[in-house]
């Protein structure tokens, strides 16, 4: 056999059954040994290739297995580089199968020549470039258990088209099942660590823990609800950790940090003498630009899959390097749950408790507000009356995100949501919620898109009805790019440039793709909207003129500390 059928072979061993992409002139033979193989690996075209990465990334983040994305040379790699980076940023386990230019016509000028392991290099675990047919399956081995053992992330394999025609050994053509989930491998911790982390953990008076997607990446949402509900130990998660707990719990404060919190939770966190860091970089966002908690504050330990992170940005009196479900577990199981101060901790409980009702009573104030253009609030309190547990929501960076994490409680522990925040592109939602219907099989999956980002991917519309995905899209339409606007509004003094749109007729451009569409201007009409689309059962697009930031400030911590100055200074 050639290595093109080799490759595709080892896929299927392995267990893949969905490749996102589309073709070029260096696939041919890819796409040949592709064609063989349909009644197990479903190829989903897409309309570009970078919405093709961002269908490979969702799926992969909604189903805990490996992505794959496979684009052709030249303007198809330049145009997957950016899903590839976001998947990367947000440890996603994701194959990117690019085909190149024959090697044996290097430097001679040929179309589309480029040199892609340097173009995917610095945003992937490894890239590296098939030099011979026969060495085709050790490197995709190697790809495989790159992308899916540890800290997940994106590798790339580029595959010349000489090479793809090459012979193979068909001995040395076999998968490996084992590295199709992430983590694949996974660290055990370090047992006299536990021992120390369970007694400090015993003897804080106010200790929380901070969720972030390493521990939804390892499953460990039931292990983290274990220990923080036997321990009365508050937990806030990041945008991408939400889901971590079940944010209906007593012990859920919901998202921290910058973007996407709820005020008081930011106080809680603030308030901790033990900050338990589990899965996550204490980046920017999730800590405020590194103010919360305050460094040199509380004691902090931190567990990471990752050796480097503990003690990256905070000094640490405890790292411990280890997979999130085992550390967690072995945490459970080492807490003395009979020391007083843990029973103690259920009067602060009670205190967050009526602090989170306050909050909610505020949200659910302006979701019942009747103004024009349509507050966002009242889109997220229709989501959540219309909405079951198990519903998959697929958001854009912009409106969506942080109404998302502050007002839209999960009730279910799990992978529910996915968001973008590694590099926060826009044209996110649209393509990656085909990449969560393959994922979550059986789940409803919605999507959330601002009409910025509809500008970028409107061209996967076609794909959703082509293969008549019953996906509801519902956009927040605010003529503009509306989060860079509210930055000129707050902080250059309303000098606005470039952030403004022509007035479009969204639904009827939907409609020319096939879809179910209104437009909602009215408040009244946006619960029978969102209702009517998700029972069609056909792809479904919801238009609504949202309310700007200018006058509805999201829940961006920076944000509302800006709007909040001037007012006082009028």
């Amino acid at each position: 056999m050639n290595a093109a059928e080799a490759i595709v072979r080892m896929l299927v061993e392995t267990g893949v059954r969905h490749i996102f992409g589309l073709p070029g002139d260096t696939s041919m033979d890819f796409y040949d040994a592709l064609y063989r193989h349909q009644d197990v690996l479903t190829h989903v075209l897409t309309r570009d290739e970078r919405s093709a990465a961002f269908m490979a990334d969702a799926y992969a983040r909604v189903s805990g297995r490996l992505g794959v994305v496979e684009s052709p040379s030249g303007g198809g790699a330049t145009y997957v580089l950016p899903g590839i980076a976001e998947a990367h940023g947000s440890s996603s386990p994701l194959l990117s199968l690019t085909t190149d230019v024959p090697i044996a016509e290097e430097g001679r000028g040929v179309l589309t020549e480029l040199d892609q392991e340097s173009l995917f290099r610095p945003v992937t675990k490894w890239a590296t470039r098939i030099k011979t047919s026969g060495s085709a399956p050790e490197v995709l081995r190697r790809a495989l258990r790159m992308a899916t053992a540890g800290r997940p992330g994106a590798v790339s394999v580029v595959m010349p088209a000489d090479v793809l025609r090459g012979p193979v050994d068909e001995e040395n053509v076999y998968g490996l099942p084992e590295a199709l989930e992430a983590p694949s491998k996974r660290t055990r911790p370090d047992p006299e660590a536990i021992t120390r982390a369970a007694d400090l953990i015993a003897q804080a008076r106010r200790p929380v823990i901070v969720a972030g997607g390493g521990v939804r990446i390892s499953g460990a949402w039931d292990e983290l609800t274990a220990l923080a509900e036997a321990c009365n130990i508050p937990v806030g998660t990041s945008i991408n950790g939400k889901g971590s707990v079940p944010e209906t719990s007593p012990i859920s404060l919901g998202v921290v940090g910058g973007n996407g919190a709820r005020p008081y939770a930011n106080e809680v966190l603030a308030e901790t003498d033990l900050a338990i860091f589990i899965g996550t970089r204490t980046d920017s966002v999730t800590t405020l630009n590194w103010t919360l908690p305050r460094p040199g504050g509380p004691t902090v330990i931190h567990i990471d899959v990752d050796p480097w992170q503990p003690g990256n940005n905070y000094p640490t009196v405890l790292g411990i390097v280890a997979d999130a479900k085992l550390a967690l577990r072995d945490l459970r199981d080492a807490v003395d749950l009979k020391d007083p101060k843990i029973a103690e901790r259920r009067a602060w409980l009670d205190e967050i408790a009526a602090r989170k009702d306050a909050y909610f009573a505020e949200a659910a104030a302006k979701a019942a507000a009747t103004s024009r253009p349509i507050k966002p609030q009242r889109v997220f309190a229709a989501l959540r009356r219309l909405l079951d547990p198990e519903t998959v929501i697929v958001a854009d960076p912009g409106t969506p995100t942080p109404f998302l994490s502050a007002e839209y409680p999960l009730a279910q522990a799990g992978r529910w949501t996915v968001v973008p925040r590694a590099h926060g592109g826009l044209g996110f939602a649209i393509p990656a919620v085909v990449g969560a219907y393959f994922g979550a099989p059986g789940k409803r999956v919605v999507g959330l898109c601002g009409d910025g980002s509809f500008g970028m991917s409107c061209g996967e519309l076609e794909t959703i009805s082509r293969l008549g995905l019953p996906i509801t899209l519902i956009q927040f339409n605010n003529g503009s790019f509306g989060w860079i606007k509210e930055l000129q509004h707050l902080y250059h003094g309303d000098r606005f440039l470039s952030v403004d749109f022509n007035p479009v007729d969204y639904a009827a451009i939907a409609r020319g793709f096939g879809f179910r569409a209104e437009q909602v201007v009215d408040p009244e009409e946006v619960e029978p909207a969102i209702a009517r689309a998700l029972d069609s059962g056909q792809p479904a697009f919801v238009d609504i003129v949202s309310e700007s930031p200018l006058t509805e400030t999201p829940p961006v911590a920076a944000w509302q500390a800006a709007e909040a100055a001037r007012q006082v200074a009028r």
